[in-house]
């Protein structure tokens, strides 16, 4: 027991001191005229997938881009901070993607945005609050688009969205307006059926008058080819023919 005791009596300082002694070469601090931030990095190599965008570390700034990663990519919590010391936002990254729960703050420390994100794409429910603390804006993202109803309170105003798509459903017929349309329909089904009848029947009168049309040319040729043989000899005929000699009275010869 006592031998139990003296362990953890020595344990738990050594971690304590060992965490403090370490973090500072684990998480990074970066500050620009604006914010300050602190967050974590990994030197794992990995494949970007394009339309996702993967955020890195180097030449002591954050950058970012889609599809693309150029130095140390970040990874687990990330802090943004005003230089008054007051959050700015904080979320968490998985090797350069935005991932889980992602809140934003205004100055005053007033929650502005609350945002889920899933493996680099938005996902899920979105709220934004204006600097009192009311909520103004409200809506749902599907893979990075929105989706269903969004809610401005602001403007009192609903839109609703298909993957992204401004969505306007069909507005809904009365029992007669129903009943209007289908006798529509059917007429203009009817009609239809008409058109096509008619044209294929001119289909086919086309194809006979072409199939005569042959025939008569047809026809012509042939009994060219048998006129053409009988003019030619009736020519050479009178050109060659002999002269039959006269018969006198008697019936001698002149």
């Amino acid at each position: 027991m006592k031998t139990k005791t003296l362990f953890r009596f020595f344990y738990i300082p050594l971690v304590v001191l060992f965490l403090s002694f370490t973090d500072p070469y684990l998480i990074k601090r970066i500050s620009d005229s604006n914010f300050r931030y602190e967050f974590y990095t990994t030197d794992k190599s990995i494949s970007p997938k394009s339309g996702k965008t993967y955020y890195w570390f180097k030449g002591g700034a954050i950058h970012n881009a889609q599809g693309g990663v150029a130095g140390q990519l970040l990874h687990d919590g990330y802090t943004k901070m005003y230089h008054s010391n007051q959050l700015a936002e904080q979320g968490k990254f998985d090797e350069g993607l935005k991932t889980g729960w992602w809140k934003t703050w205004y100055t005053n420390g007033t929650l502005e945005t609350t945002q889920y994100w899933n493996n680099g794409l938005k996902t899920g429910a979105f709220n934004r609050f204006n600097d009192k603390g009311e909520l103004i804006e409200k809506g749902y993202f599907k893979k990075d688009q929105r989706h269903g109803k969004w809610i401005d309170l602001a403007k009192k105003d609903t839109v609703v969205y298909k993957n992204g798509v401004v969505f306007v459903a069909k507005p809904k017929l009365t029992k007669e307006e129903k009943a209007k349309l289908k006798e529509e329909q059917k007429a203009a089904k009817a009609a239809k059926k008409v058109q096509e009848k008619l044209d294929k029947e001119k289909k086919a009168r086309d194809k006979e008058n072409k199939k005569q049309q042959k025939e008569r040319e047809k026809e012509q040729k042939n009994l060219n080819q048998q006129q053409q043989p009988q003019e030619k000899e009736s020519f050479f005929k009178r050109l060659f023919r002999k002269k039959e000699p006269k018969v006198n009275t008697n019936g001698k010869g002149a």
